[in-house]
């Protein structure tokens, strides 16, 4: 398979990261490819974009997964992103196997060749041993968890390759009372960006996330500091019992926010930029 200059330039950034020893004195911060690596020639949410993430020393990425009506669960963020990615305009929940095989989201990419929509044990196939997926649920239903589990053991993975997210309470309040050795992310934490100031009420999101029994609150980057999320409620969230992270760090100033409330982890678009962007930013050091 020909290399592109993408995948190059991501290669040669990651083996920098992978040779860096970590520094006393600074915040360690983990950074996750969001939906793998992808650009120019590699699609996102892609089995090729997860196997470019691992054999350029990404340690975590995060995913999205739909529970389709005819039973099986599929790898894609939405049906807006399909429409962007593909040109095709789709209903994801009805999609059938036949319709799988022929969209190409390789389209926005200009891959090679057409890339399809990958299932989720597609997905857990490529993920080692010594790393992380972060499996966004993005439409649940009674299976989902049976056939997550079975696809994660059929994978030869254990529980703690995995961390299961959403942004519904309910569905993973469900999922950890079927499947308690998974940790769990709650995102957005009841935060918008779009529905202006937000008075934040720690205390509300704490008797949320522990009524879930999440393991994580991670609001999104944009609305924690639109809405003001600051040092202090960052750490009564800690204090509180989870751990703080972002998701949508994809600039400079969301990863220096990131710094200021302390995220140990966050998802990025832009994996290998932002290595660079935390060599600008005084006391924060990454890790892939």
């Amino acid at each position: 398979m020909k290399h592109t200059a993408f995948s190059f330039a991501v290669a040669c950034v990651a083996a920098a990261v992978c040779m860096a020893e970590p520094s006393e004195g600074r915040f360690h911060m983990r950074s996750i490819a969001h939906r793998g690596l992808h650009g120019p020639g590699i699609a996102q949410n892609s089995v090729e974009g997860f196997r470019a993430a691992w054999a350029n020393g990404v340690k975590w990425i995060e995913t999205d997964f739909f529970l389709l009506k005819n039973g099986r669960v599929l790898c894609v963020h939405d049906r807006g992103e399909l429409k962007r990615i593909s040109g095709e305009d789709r209903d994801i929940a009805s999609l059938t196997e036949a319709d799988v095989a022929s969209i190409d989201i390789g389209k926005f990419a200009k891959t090679e060749k057409p890339v399809h929509m990958p299932y989720l044990e597609d997905v857990l196939g490529t993920v080692p041993k010594d790393c992380i997926a972060q499996c966004e649920i993005k439409l649940y239903g009674d299976s989902y968890g049976e056939k997550f589990d079975a696809a994660r053991r059929a994978a030869g993975l254990s529980e703690t390759n995995i961390l299961v997210t959403s942004f519904n309470a309910d569905w993973l309040k469900d999922f950890k009372r079927r499947y308690p050795k998974y940790q769990t992310g709650w995102l957005g934490a009841g935060l918008s960006a779009k529905k202006g100031k937000t008075v934040i009420d720690t205390a509300k999101i704490v008797e949320k996330a522990k009524d879930a029994k999440v393991d994580i609150v991670c609001p999104g980057a944009a609305s924690a500091m639109k809405c003001g999320i600051s040092p202090a409620d960052a750490d009564a969230i800690r204090a509180a019992g989870f751990d703080f992270r972002l998701y949508g760090v994809n600039s400079r100033k969301a990863l220096a926010y990131a710094l200021t409330v302390k995220a140990t982890a966050f998802t990025c678009d832009h994996w290998k930029d932002s290595f660079e962007w935390a060599k600008t930013i005084p006391g924060l050091e990454l890790t892939p």
